[in-house]
């Protein structure tokens, strides 16, 4: 046997009269039900770990059949491309703007908000994603109700919100609109220089049937990336970004992130653009405003992080 810890009663102890008998036997009690907790809390530690390992494992595997699928995806449209028309003397990659972009979107994280099967597994007591509130941040109004622009919204800044193409379908769905001449500033790694960030400009232009998304990096003026999604535009430059500095991380992009449209702010913004509520696939989000010195000590900034 061990020592005995410090105000440990003993048999002696309870022999000379010191405590009663019902107090060494609740010591021994508690004691014992400090050994099976502190079995039951390593036990719960092994679980924990096995569940990082596991998580950790499911996050590899994402990243690689995202990676995969991005990967195929911009080779086929660029090699589409090439068969069919001639790439412009200015353009760094352009891909074809054949009506893809449905597929486009359903890469990495650009699908839709709400499924059936999605709404069947959520079960009854939870509301779709539409129905719930989200946080957005209040941006000022001019005295003719528009948006004063530009304006920071986490890491980008919103130089136009463009107008509402309703009357065309591939310009939204139900959880994005894509408005004519949106434009958007935001940082990112330089696609040329390993040790430097660049400005990258993200704009959605007027594709005829489809839109045209396209993103300009400031150290590489007159050669944009061109693609029939924001997915499809941005993933070459993660690519590229990672291949020049060595890092094996998933080239795979969430292009409405990077374009800054799936910030609930800028959402908030574009669905109260004139016609927005004419798009019939688009499904109006719920928004809670906040203002934006409620995160901080009362000030009153432009900037809204997330």
């Amino acid at each position: 046997m061990g020592r005995h810890p410090k105000n440990q009663p003993t048999k002696a102890s309870i022999q000379n009269g010191s405590p009663t008998i019902s107090t060494y036997e609740k010591y021994k009690e508690i004691k014992r039900k400090y050994k099976e907790l502190k079995k039951m809390n390593n036990e719960l530690n092994e679980e924990y770990g096995r569940a990082i390992k596991e998580a950790r494992k499911c996050k590899d595997e994402r990243d690689s059949l995202l990676d995969k699928l991005s990967t195929n995806y911009v080779n086929g449209e660029s090699t589409s491309s090439m068969d069919h028309q001639k790439r412009p003397k200015n353009s760094l990659i352009v891909y074809n703007e054949r009506p893809t972009a449905q597929i486009a979107r359903n890469i990495v994280n650009d699908i839709p908000a709400v499924s059936s099967s999605s709404a069947a597994k959520r079960g009854p007591g939870r509301p779709p994603a539409s129905s719930r509130n989200v946080k957005a941040y209040h941006v000022d109004k001019d005295t003719n109700g528009n948006y004063v622009l530009p304006v920071e919204v986490g890491l980008h800044t919103i130089l136009s919100l463009g107008t509402v193409a309703y009357d065309r379908s591939a310009y939204h769905n139900d959880r994005y609109i894509y408005p004519i001449g949106y434009s958007t500033n935001r940082p990112y790694l330089s696609m040329i220089d390993p040790t430097r960030d660049t400005i990258y400009t993200s704009t959605i232009e007027d594709g005829g049937d489809n839109p045209r998304f396209v993103v300009q990096a400031a150290d590489q003026p007159g050669n944009p990336i061109t693609a029939s999604s924001a997915t499809g535009a941005w993933t070459p430059v993660i690519r590229q970004a990672n291949s020049i500095r060595n890092r094996k991380h998933s080239n795979a992009a969430s292009g409405p992130d990077y374009f800054g449209l799936s910030q609930p702010t800028v959402r908030k913004m574009i669905q109260e653009l004139p016609n927005a509520h004419k798009c019939k696939n688009y499904r109006m989000q719920e928004f809670e405003v906040h203002p934006i010195g409620t995160r901080g000590r009362g000030k009153t900034s432009r900037k809204a992080k997330y």
